[in-house]
């Protein structure tokens, strides 16, 4: 079947206007029983948010469907804070995204007023030899971007915080910092609904086919016909399209904060604790300072927790068995917090075989730009994500190089994405 085209380039006479058919209920309200327009976001969390504001800009009609309220906590784009580190150990193309991200963020501050991020600096400790040092510097290296290196002494007297072993070294980016996920997300979301955008949240997806038209988009509150879909759904992306070309694993992660000793809350402000990393050889950990009542986020980088079957039945309740690592790693690295989490809430990772994420139109659904699979390190990049599906969906092209996420690289039919020069 040969799909319509999608134009290029949006003329105002040629919008596609939004049209919506209404039907009377008992109680005197309205079901929207139809809408068509040109682009239609599923998801609309961390990255969809920012997908449906730059798709929104552009002069596009624009609808953002989500089954949960807005800024809500069942996915994975919660947790009051969230790390930005502009040196991402993930290699140079993240640092690209990250630094795009910082930008939009920028720009949105500015005309909110609102701090959605917060540079504080960042510092990332671990063996001198090992991955973690090794591939920090490197992307910040291959980017030119600015870092002081510490030996275990500067790093004792500088951030006694932590505990700090000889053959130790420290790595300190001041284009790091913590990021408010949920502030970040609705700041999105009421900016695109000023530009024009729809948004149906409390909504369920039903089902998605692929027409003549676009794509055909069924939901509890009605049936929705877009050109191009940009699936941004996180741990359900792979439920709302089973034949998606990569494979996807979703696994249960945890939140969790503890307070400082008494004391020694003025130790852990931001002004005093940058974000970080560190590797103790054993376990990978990662931090933010107490920028509310809520203390000091500490986590661990694993990606070895219970695989989820059913997303929506992933419990936002923490057991103490499932603290009990972070817990470790707590008593180990810090005397000045109490090692017993007062907070913990229920998190999701959906992960690639090679924890990269999973970006790009996708071949065997041509309207459809998925935005996926962020593996855990995905929110700092989110709002550069989300502008490149804004790209895909409505001019077919990115700047950006996405080959290294193209989401048929797992598939003997391999082909490198394409992007504009």
């Amino acid at each position: 079947m040969i799909l319509a085209l999608f134009h290029s380039v949006f003329l105002l006479d040629h919008l596609c206007l939004p049209v919506v058919v209404c039907h009377p209920t008992q109680q005197g309200s309205t079901d929207v029983i139809e809408k068509t327009v040109d682009v239609a976001v599923v998801g609309v969390g961390a990255a969809g948010s920012h997908a449906l504001l730059s798709a929104a800009r552009r002069g596009a009609s624009v609808l953002g469907i989500e089954q949960f309220p807005i800024g809500h906590d069942r996915g994975s784009s919660h947790g009051r804070s969230r790390l930005f580190r502009g040196g991402a150990s993930e290699g140079p193309l993240y640092v690209d995204l990250a630094r795009r991200s910082r930008e939009i963020w920028a720009g949105l501050e500015q005309e909110t007023g609102r701090e959605i991020l917060s540079l504080v600096s960042g510092v990332t400790i671990g063996p001198a030899d090992g991955d973690l040092i090794r591939d920090t510097r490197s992307a910040l290296e291959a980017r030119d971007m600015p870092f002081e290196v510490l030996d275990p002494e500067q790093l004792r007297h500088r951030f006694p915080q932590h505990r700090v072993l000889d053959g130790d070294r420290g790595l300190l980016d001041p284009a790091t910092g913590v990021v408010r996920p949920e502030l970040a997300i609705t700041t999105a979301v009421e900016l695109a609904r000023a530009a024009g955008a729809t948004v149906w949240d409390g909504t369920r997806v039903l089902s998605i086919d692929d027409t003549v038209d676009g794509v055909t988009i069924e939901t509890d509150r009605g049936t929705v016909v877009a050109k191009k879909l940009i699936l941004s759904a996180g741990a359900w992306a792979a439920r709302l399209l089973p034949d998606l070309p990569t494979p996807f694993v979703v696994r249960r992660a945890i939140l969790t904060w503890f307070t400082p000793r008494d004391g020694s809350a003025d130790d852990f402000t931001p002004e005093r604790f940058p974000v970080f990393t560190r590797d103790d050889g054993d376990l990978r950990g990662w931090g933010a300072p107490m920028i509310d009542e809520f203390g000091v986020k500490v986590g661990l980088h694993d990606q070895d927790g219970p695989v989820v079957g059913d997303p929506s039945r992933n419990p936002a309740e923490v057991t103490a068995a499932e603290t009990a690592r972070v817990e470790e790693f707590v008593s180990r690295q810090f005397d000045g917090l109490v090692p017993t989490a007062v907070h913990a809430k229920g998190c999701m990772i959906t992960l690639t075989p090679d924890e990269n994420f999973s970006v790009g139109t996708l071949r065997e659904h041509p309207d459809v730009v998925l935005l996926a699979a962020c593996s855990g390190h995905g929110f700092k990049h989110s709002p550069a994500i989300g502008e490149i599906g804004a790209d895909l969906a409505i001019l077919g092209r990115t700047t950006t190089d996405i080959s290294p996420l193209d989401p048929h690289r797992f598939t003997r039919q391999h082909t490198t994405t394409r992007s504009a020069t």
